[in-house]
């Protein structure tokens, strides 16, 4: 089996890569280990730049059927001081992340030229000649060219020897869907200890996703079960601590991480990487599927590029970095303002006065 492209991994990134080079009519191989739909820890909102990607895909509407929209973010500290703000440009949309997966999976093997492979865990990903050979159970691919969108773990890339950097702090997360918890149309933010919890609005009655970051140190501190956790440190923050008197669970906790790691590489010869496995920005931006679809979208303009000859060495990096790097800045801003309470105090007080500089960190 020949194809121009195998892209493994069928998430966001994936998906995105493979519609937009079946657009540019080349043959793709789809490849993931597991079947769908499948479960995934994720604060399952998409920002407007993501909500994007999504019109130019075709999908929007069928993702806004099963999700919900929501205007802005918003943050609260733990002393009660609060801020918010709507994106300058657009909304966001909240999707079950099983949904979503699903979603575009479908939809890019109803594209031409793309062939999908479940439940097909990769035997070997290796160079070969100027292309790659990727074993399977039932028989062997060769593609000219390959994307790497398989995870933060991303079995591909450590197959072909590239090796991953770790974050100099390791953070660690507990996702969960909840019930019985009233919700408008912003993603709220609230600041724990050493954390932050996210509730994002989902459709339905007083639905909302709700994922919980902390850092490795104190995650393993206060473990004790993934639920039990979960409720102690969440109700942790006084306002959360009266929000969430009536909520139950309506899926199970479960857990991510380490968060924001990274490829030593992103590109080399035939392959590159895309999504988690390229390297996961920080969730405590928010914009972990908005950034894989747009990387998706990137990875595929990189390889349509080369497959007609003109591509340029060391292209997708750069562009990657400038896709990235605004994000990232964000993040340790963000991280720095978990950690230290005056900081955050400091910095709310500040974008409620200057509610255009909270709106100008929404841009994209």
């Amino acid at each position: 089996m020949t194809f121009d492209c195998a892209i493994i991994g069928a998430g966001p990134a994936g998906c995105a890569a493979a519609m937009y080079l079946a657009r540019a009519g080349r043959s793709v191989a789809l490849i993931d280990r597991a079947a769908f739909p499948r479960r995934k820890a994720c604060g399952e909102g998409i920002l407007p730049a993501g909500v994007a990607v999504l019109r130019e895909l075709g999908v929007y509407e069928g993702a806004e059927a099963l999700g919900r929209r929501f205007s802005g973010v918003a943050w609260t500290t733990r002393d009660g001081r609060h801020a918010r703000s709507r994106f300058p440009h657009g909304q966001g949309l909240a999707v079950p992340r099983e949904d979503l997966d699903h979603l575009l999976l479908r939809r890019a093997a109803e594209k031409r030229g793309v062939r999908v492979f479940l439940n097909t865990a990769p035997l070997g990903v290796e160079r070969a000649g100027d292309g790659v050979r990727v074993r399977l159970p039932n028989g062997t691919l060769r593609a000219e060219r390959l994307i790497a969108a398989d995870g933060a773990a991303s079995p591909s890339l450590r197959a072909l020897g590239v090796p991953r950097r770790e974050p100099e702090l390791k953070r660690y997360g507990l996702a969960a869907r909840l019930t019985g918890v009233g919700s408008g149309d912003f993603v709220e933010v609230f600041l724990i200890d050493g954390g932050e919890v996210y509730l994002t609005p989902l459709p339905g009655d007083r639905r909302v996703s709700a994922a919980l970051l902390l850092e490795r140190e104190t995650l393993a501190r206060d473990f004790s079960g993934r639920e039990a956790a979960f409720w102690r440190l969440a109700r942790a923050h006084p306002a959360l601590r009266t929000r969430l008197e009536r909520a139950s669970l309506d899926a199970p906790v479960v857990g991510l991480g380490p968060l924001a790691s990274a490829s030593a590489r992103w590109e080399d010869g035939p392959w590159l990487a895309a999504g988690d496995a390229a390297g996961a920005v920080d969730p405590l931006v928010g914009d972990g599927i908005g950034l894989a679809l747009r990387g998706g979208r990137l990875a595929a303009e990189e390889t349509a590029a080369a497959l007609a000859g003109s591509g340029r060495p060391g292209g997708y990096t750069r562009r990657r970095r400038r896709l990235v790097r605004p994000k990232e800045r964000l993040a340790r801003f963000a991280l720095a303002m978990s950690r230290r309470p005056g900081l955050a105090r400091w910095t709310i007080k500040a974008l409620r006065a200057f509610p255009s500089a909270f709106s100008a960190l929404l841009a994209d």
